[in-house]
C-alpha cells in the first residue's frame, strides 16, 4: 500500500492487472471524511459557543445538534466529492480519447486520497491547537455580514492560514498520485494524464487561495 505514495506509477500498473475493487478506496475516503468531520465538529462547536448568548433558548436547543450534523455532513460530502472528482477526471480524459471504465477510475482516484488523511491529521492538530489557545470573541448579532467581520480575523490567523496551506500542499501530493492513476485507469500518456488532473486541481487551489485571502 505504501507503494502508492512512493511509486504510484508502478503501483497502478500492477493494480490494473487485477479486477476493479472499491473496498480499499471506500475505506480510504471514509477515514479522510471522518478526520474532516472531526475538524468540522470542533469548528462548529466553537461557533456555537461564541453565539450561545445571542440565540434564544429554543434556538439553542436546536442548534446544539449542529456540530454533530456538520460532522456527519462532512463524512457524506467526502464521498460525494470523490464521485465528482472521478467524474470530472473521467470527462476530461474523454477529450484525450481515454479508454477504461468509470469504476476503475473511481477506484484509482480513491487511492489518491491517502495524502489527504495525512494532511487532515496535521490540520486537525492545528485547528485543535487554535481553538484551545485563542480567545474566541462572543458574537452578539445574527447578521451574517457582521458575523463574518468578527470571524474574518480569526480565519486569517497564522494557525488557520497554515492549516489551509497544509491542505493545499497535500492536495498536490494527491494530484501526483492521480496523474499516474488516470494514466493507467484510462490508458493515457503521462502528459495527457497530467493535463487531465492539473485543470481541476489548479482551479481548486486558486479558489482555496482566493477564499483564504478573501476572508
Amino acid at each position: 500500500m505504501l507503494e502508492v505514495l512512493t511509486n504510484p506509477n508502478k503501483f497502478f500498473e500492477t493494480r490494473k492487472k487485477g479486477r476493479e475493487n472499491l473496498k480499499i478506496p471506500v475505506f480510504i475516503v471514509l477515514i479522510s471524511g471522518i478526520i474532516g468531520g472531526i475538524s468540522a465538529f470542533l469548528s462548529s462547536s466553537i461557533m456555537m459557543e461564541a453565539m450561545a448568548k445571542t440565540l434564544p433558548p429554543e434556538a439553542q436547543g436546536f442548534m446544539s445538534f449542529m456540530p454533530i450534523s456538520t460532522a456527519i455532513g462532512a463524512v457524506i460530502f467526502s464521498f460525494i466529492i470523490w464521485l465528482i472528482v472521478a467524474a470530472v477526471f473521467f470527462g476530461i480524459s474523454c477529450i484525450f480519447k481515454g479508454e477504461g471504465n468509470f469504476k476503475r477510475t473511481l477506484e484509482f482516484v480513491g487511492y489518491g486520497y491517502i495524502p489527504t488523511i495525512i494532511g487532515g491529521l496535521i490540520s486537525l492538530v492545528l485547528v485543535y491547537n487554535f481553538i484551545t489557545t485563542v480567545q474566541i470573541p462572543t458574537i452578539t448579532t445574527t447578521d451574517p455580514t457582521k458575523i463574518k467581520e468578527v470571524i474574518a480575523p480569526l480565519m486569517k490567523s497564522p494557525m488557520m492560514m497554515l492549516s489551509s496551506a497544509v491542505g493545499m500542499l497535500f492536495m498536490l501530493w494527491s494530484a501526483n498520485i492521480w496523474v499516474f492513476g488516470l494514466k493507467h485507469a484510462r490508458n493515457l500518456s503521462t502528459k495527457n494524464a497530467l493535463i487531465t488532473v492539473a485543470i481541476p486541481v489548479a482551479a481548486y487551489i486558486l479558489y482555496s487561495v482566493y477564499r483564504m485571502l478573501g476572508w
